[in-house]
């Protein structure tokens, strides 16, 4: 177990770091070299996967988009607009509770990298001054914002297990759809911490309420219409144009950015705000400061690319002989751990897992589909470098350790309830 036990340390090592209050995105840096070195890379070679990693399409794209992001969220602060959701959904939904569910999963819909943070000021307006725990208004905006993650087709987690099972959205959808129902009544958890005046039901919203608040969440469909629209100008025509890596780096990460920078502009030219504003909005350090840290992250990922992390580990446990449904369930589990990113567990264990399963149950292949994928999800929620929860955790104020004891609980009913899936599906088929 030399390759998991390597792996694990350095995330232990990770985390010890950032609890001596040493800056995350240096802890990180520090937990890459050590898995390096640990895996036998040289200087050279550990420079290389770093340089590689903070220089990749993706991480520069996630940069961007992560500034762009937060930018706008500035701005519909400034401009009220986000108070004005809040109060509008409030006023829809009842209860300060739900609205404080009904935000991230709402934002959830757009799968953009790091978009709890854009959720986060919801969350915290919805609580109003009513005291609450900044960690567990984390958990509950980071725990929601990724129900929907099992089957919405836009994230690219989903489409490449959907292509990789070789199944259509709507057969995809109806096999997944009941994670999505699993982690919201394990995330229901969560709210017995929430305070009663929050949890208490107001009077019947005003005629009109929904037309009024989708004006007021214009910025938010604004990114998925010029999002929708250059997806589908990418694809009738770039590959075309110029059918190479750089056409496929514009496809693939080119859309959302046009879509945040259609939002901005948008919302700019709505709410009137001034140049002066716009600078405010773009030229804070936290903006940087998160920036920086998503180099260090995707630095960390590249270095176990660069090592083979994922493949060595799964080697270990076939080679161990552990039973199939464990080695289907705990694979992806390490891998969504150890990556942070859905297509980190998909595109490394979920081709093992299908593969194995092929070859030792054929027969039952379609209920490991889902426990694969949600324990790789599950992973992925634990992992310490999920940037959602590093930004998160960032704009609360709060730490790790607080914010696992509130999503360990519906972790494990949401794992629970889907091995009992698994058991049916397994059952039935």
């Amino acid at each position: 177990m030399f390759a998991l036990s390597l792996t694990l340390g350095a995330f232990g090592l990770i985390l010890l770091c950032a609890r001596l209050r040493m800056p995350l995105g240096l802890a990180i840096i520090l937990g890459s070299a050590a898995l390096g070195l640990g895996f036998g890379l040289d200087g050279a070679r550990l420079a290389r996967a770093a340089w590689t990693g903070a220089t990749a399409p993706q991480t520069l794209t996630l940069a961007l988009v992560t500034t762009l992001l937060l930018g706008l969220s500035a701005l519909m602060r400034e401009s009220g607009q986000l108070t004005s959701i809040v109060t509008l959904a409030h006023q829809m939904l009842r209860r300060p509770v739900a609205t404080m569910v009904a935000m991230p999963a709402l934002i959830g819909l757009l799968p953009m990298p790091g978009g709890a943070i854009f959720s986060a000021p919801m969350v915290e307006s919805a609580s109003g001054k009513v005291e609450v725990s900044r960690s567990l208004l984390s958990s509950i905006n980071y725990w929601f914002r990724h129900i929907w993650e099992f089957f919405w087709p836009l994230y690219p987690g989903v489409l490449l297990a959907m292509a990789l099972t070789r199944r259509a959205i709507p057969a995809w959808t109806a096999l997944m759809i009941f994670g999505t129902a699993a982690m919201f009544i394990g995330g229901l958890v969560m709210l017995r911490g929430i305070p009663a005046d929050l949890q208490a039901r107001s009077a019947p919203p005003p005629p009109g309420i929904k037309r009024k608040l989708l004006g007021a969440t214009g910025s938010i469909w604004m990114i998925l219409l010029v999002w929708g629209a250059a997806s589908l100008l990418a694809r009738c025509g770039l590959d075309r144009v110029r059918p190479d890596a750089l056409a496929g780096i514009v496809l693939k990460h080119g859309p959302l950015v046009f879509g945040l920078l259609g939002s901005i502009l948008w919302t700019a030219w709505t709410y009137r705000i001034s140049g002066a504003t716009l600078r405010k909005a773009f030229c804070r350090p936290e903006t940087y400061s998160l920036a920086g840290l998503i180099f260090a992250i995707m630095i960390f990922q590249h270095t176990l690319e660069a090592v083979g992390a994922p493949g060595r580990i799964a080697a270990e446990l076939q080679g161990f002989h552990v039973p199939l449904a464990l080695v289907v369930a705990f694979l992806p589990f390490i891998a969504g751990f150890v990556t942070g990113i859905a297509v980190g567990f998909v595109g490394t264990a979920l081709p093992i897992v299908l593969n194995l399963v092929g070859t030792v149950d054929a027969a039952g292949a379609i209920a490991y589909i889902p426990l694969a994928y949600t324990f790789g999800h599950l992973g992925q929620m634990m992992s310490p470098i999920h940037v959602c929860q590093i930004v998160s955790n960032r704009y609360f104020g709060t730490t790790y350790g607080p914010v696992y004891r509130h999503i360990l609980p519906s972790a494990l009913i949401t794992a629970l309830l889907n091995i009992g899936y698994f058991l049916f599906l397994h059952r039935l088929y």
